[in-house]
């Protein structure tokens, strides 16, 4: 019998089998379980090895098909317990290495950037077993002891992200496979609100002043147009007109309503940005508002600009819809209106019916 069936499996192995490496182990072990006692066990324990190296190749079954197999097989011919616990030994010995495991992902400095803005940043990633890491923009990348891979990530809403990285732990021989996540590192995602009001303060604070003329003092005009060097020479109250200023206010509009928290971000960096150009051209600003909770207006100069937009970034609202071209969501436009400005500013589905042939629309 035993003969037999080494020859019937010799002539599997050069055809059907050729490829098959663990299959075909599998089948040497059932013939070597027909073998009379010792040789059954020793030749047994002779083809662990083999068995291993086979697994390795191209097996496609995890470990507890082997083992269930092999327990089946154990109670029919005790010589296959090498083979078995050789097996379940494998298993065991992997799941307690990949589940001790403790790894570490980590950044080189503090990550942070603006809502909109592309981020690269290196991440240093390390392991203790043989793993395959899936990165938050979903490449794949094999580590074994301690990699450095370069990472691009965007965020279109501000926040504080800690996005997930998947662990995948597999043995050599695909048996037993494990998988975990481990936070990555946080990253900081500023307002592109707040990046424009910062970029506003450093434009004025950079803007030097250009001096046109002197004219003289009258009542009601603001001491800070006192030009104390001139009244130093000529001893007498005098004001000054600075080059390319107009000489009244600026009036900007906003609606300051949007679908989205996105959209309400990139409405209120326009509107920074507006106001922060405007203060170039103009000793003051008007900023009127359309908000959930009705209308109003503030006064903007180059002192106030940065407590100004905190104040208009604080009474933003995003509604949460999908947008559509020239709708109302919030149920005001019909009943305010805006006044007459020189810039309006909104997001277009909900500014765009607004927007008049004499002023200039800024719409996102």
């Amino acid at each position: 019998m035993p003969a037999a069936a080494s020859l019937a499996l010799l002539a599997l192995e050069n055809t059907a089998l050729r490829r098959l490496h663990t299959a075909s182990l599998f089948l040497h072990l059932a013939v070597i379980s027909l073998l009379p006692w010792p040789w059954s066990i020793a030749l047994a324990a002779a083809a662990v090895p083999l068995l291993h190296e086979a697994k390795k190749r191209d097996n496609p079954l995890p470990w507890y098909v082997h083992v269930s197999a092999l327990i089946v097989g154990t109670l029919v011919a005790p010589a296959l317990a090498p083979v078995l616990l050789y097996s379940a030994g494998e298993a065991l010995y992997y799941y307690v290495k990949f589940a001790r495991d403790k790894p570490v992902v980590e950044a080189g400095g503090r990550l942070k950037t603006v809502a909109g803005t592309p981020l690269t940043y290196k991440l240093k990633i390390r392991s203790g077993a043989p793993a395959v890491v899936e990165l938050p923009d979903g490449r794949l990348v094999q580590v074994s002891g301690e990699v450095s891979v370069d990472v691009k990530a965007k965020f279109d809403v501000a926040g504080v992200y800690t996005p997930q990285l998947a662990f995948a732990y597999i043995s050599p021989t695909k048996t037993v496979k494990l998988k975990r996540r481990v936070r990555h590192p946080p990253i900081l995602v500023y307002p592109r609100a707040r990046a424009a009001v910062e970029a506003g303060k450093m434009a004025l604070a950079g803007s030097l002043e250009q001096v046109a003329e002197v004219r003289d003092y009258a009542p009601g005009d603001p001491l800070r147009l006192l030009h104390w060097k001139k009244m130093a020479k000529i001893l007498k109250p005098v004001v000054k007109r600075l080059e390319g200023r107009a000489g009244s206010e600026l009036r900007i509009a906003a609606v300051l309503y949007a679908t989205s928290p996105k959209a309400s971000d990139r409405v209120l960096e326009a509107l920074a940005s507006a106001v922060a150009a405007a203060l170039t051209k103009a000793e003051r600003v008007e900023v009127q508002y359309i908000t959930l909770r009705g209308a109003g207006s503030l006064s903007v100069d180059r002192r106030s600009y940065a407590e100004a937009m905190e104040d208009l970034v604080s009474r933003a609202e995003a509604l949460n819809v999908e947008a559509r071209e020239a709708r109302d969501y919030a149920g005001i436009l019909p009943r305010q209106a805006l006044p007459q400005a020189d810039v309006i500013v909104g997001e277009r589905a909900l500014a765009a019916p607004l927007c008049r042939q004499d002023a200039s629309c800024v719409l996102v």
